[in-house]
């Protein structure tokens, strides 16, 4: 190379002298150059070793100038060199055939050595601007290629995050959109235990989230400690090539391996801190790294936020119903361990239906954890029944019995009062099926809709079952205790009419499970004479 290094430019031409000259002035202005005397072997040339621009005589022996200009505009290696062409050749149809088969310049000769060399670097000048521009296309492209991509990975995450119900799924978002907007290869997300008193490592790519040890909030230093208690974000980038800190992170902004540090913030307080770090490529994150990373950390502590607050409502909304489950149970001495054994009784019906029945995609786990919590509340509305029927130790009156099956209604209305339009509770609206439909009959001759089959919610229909079997095993005032035998084959016998028939099949498969469980949970005269726990 030359110390004026202008470029790189072929000669192709079989007259020894000519390409010599050629040669000779084009060193002078600072080219480099590459000789070649034939067609073929200049294509060879052109292919492995691509100069900046090509001078082509036509009257090359046996591939002519021109036959080789369309070879090489014609191969997607070589089309972009620009080319020059030489002849002694002379006509309007010579030259038209030289410019159609891609030449840039023709110049016949002979010619005045400072002309070409004044075309050779216009030529060369419109080459190396053009492959400027088409270099700042592709640059546009691909930094346009790559925000479309970011925003189509924000509106996904934001559409996610926007229908995500727990923390796991919230924090698998969070770190799945950062790890794809970033390129980063190394992710940590520290969050506050319940205690409030450390800092845990949730979720980890490029490390083991387990082997992280919880930091004492008394005790994190450093920058996470300063983005923890402050709630801002910082952000770190090498030295620039110059000596000098980039033009990114303006703000907050030191010398480190590239790195951001954000806390994910919200109106309660700092949940945690998001670190994210070891870029692609080594590079610093851009600045619209950083404020992707702060928008999806904003997004995500605001979906968590819910997902506390919700989760805390559950609670009371569960603490609540175990305290109301238990009212009926004060008024009637004899029910004593009866809203623990159907709550049992219905998980194990529950799972047996999820292992092997047709209802197996509706027993979800979430759908079980409700179930066992909401059975306890099938007669609630017993609350609102006279001391007089409720505690009576004879049979029913007709009359009598009609008061007591308004318990089922009684209890809609008293735990729909507690329901909120704006926040769908799938607890209460359990309870409020069960307590509503568990007297209604699968054939439809049940209270007090008399709806049937599969209108009857397949949880209230789970509990009609479960409770009618405590209720034939349990001794009442009124009646006294049948076996489990007895219980199985009433059951049995009243498939398809009382009972849902794909429930009592899967009843059949466990009612060993019922039987052990009635033994472990059998009143007896001592809890009985205790009462109500």
């Amino acid at each position: 190379m030359s110390d004026r290094d202008e470029g790189v430019v072929m000669i192709v031409e079989d007259d020894d002298e000519l390409r010599f000259i050629l040669s000779a002035n084009l060193r002078t202005a600072g080219y480099d150059v590459l000789e070649a005397k034939t067609g073929p072997s200049a294509i060879d040339l052109a292919r492995s070793q691509p100069p900046d621009l090509i001078i082509m005589d036509v009257g090359l022996p046996g591939l002519d100038g021109i036959a080789a200009t369309r070879v090489l505009k014609g191969d997607a290696r070589t089309e972009r060199i620009p080319i020059i062409i030489l002849t002694g050749r002379t006509g309007t149809s010579n030259i038209v055939r030289g410019l159609d088969a891609g030449a840039q310049e023709y110049l016949p000769k002979p010619f005045d050595t400072a002309e070409l060399m004044a075309r050779v670097r216009t030529v060369h000048r419109m080459a190396s601007v053009q492959r400027d521009l088409d270099r700042l296309n592709t640059k546009l492209e691909a930094e346009v290629d790559l925000k479309t991509r970011r925003l189509q990975r924000l509106y996904e995450f934001m559409r996610d995050l926007h229908v995500a119900d727990s923390r796991t799924r919230i924090l698998d978002l969070l770190i799945s959109c950062v790890e794809e907007t970033t390129s980063a290869k190394r992710i940590s997300l520290f969050l506050v235990d319940r205690d409030r008193k450390h800092l845990v490592c949730e979720r980890a790519v490029g490390m083991d989230p387990l082997r992280v040890e919880p930091m004492p909030l008394t005790e994190v230093g450093g920058v996470t400690g300063q983005v923890f208690r402050s709630g801002s974000t910082l952000a770190a980038t090498t030295c620039d090539r110059a000596g000098g800190i980039g033009s990114a992170y303006k703000t907050n902004a030191f010398v480190s391996t590239p790195l951001i540090r954000t806390s994910l913030e919200t109106r309660e307080g700092i949940l945690g801190v998001l670190n994210v770090t070891h870029k692609e490529g080594d590079d610093y994150f851009a600045d619209e790294e950083v404020e992707c990373i702060r928008s999806v950390t904003n997004a995500a502590a605001i979906a968590l936020e819910s997902v506390i607050r919700n989760e805390r409502f559950q609670q009371s909304v569960r603490v609540l119903l175990q305290t109301v489950g238990h009212l009926a149970e004060y008024r009637d001495e004899e029910t004593t361990l009866h809203i623990e054994r159907v709550a049992r009784m219905a998980r194990i019906l529950g799972e047996e239906l999820h292992r092997n029945s047709e209802y197996a995609p509706l027993i979800t786990t979430d759908f079980l954890d409700i179930l066992v919590q909401a059975a306890p509340m099938h007669d609630i509305g017993k609350v609102g029944i006279p001391d007089e029927i409720l505690t009576k130790p004879g049979k029913l009156t007709d009359e009598e019995f009609q008061i007591m099956k308004t318990h089922t209604d009684i209890g809609r209305r008293v735990l729909s009062q507690a329901l909120d339009p704006s926040v769908r509770v799938p607890l209460l609206d359990m309870c409020i099926d069960i307590a509503y439909g568990h007297h209604e009959r699968f054939n439809g001759r049940g209270y007090p809709r008399r709806i049937a089959g599969g209108d009857i919610p397949l949880a209230a229909r789970i509990v009609a079952l479960v409770d009618a079997y405590d209720a034939i095993t349990s001794r009442r005032r009124y009646k006294e205790a049948k076996s489990h035998a007895d219980a199985v084959e009433i059951i049995r016998e009243e498939s398809g009419q009382h009972f849902d028939p794909v429930l009592v099949a899967a009843f059949l498969r466990c009612e060993e499970e019922f039987s052990e469980l009635r033994q472990r949970l059998e009143d007896t005269p001592a809890t009985l004479a205790a009462g109500p726990a």
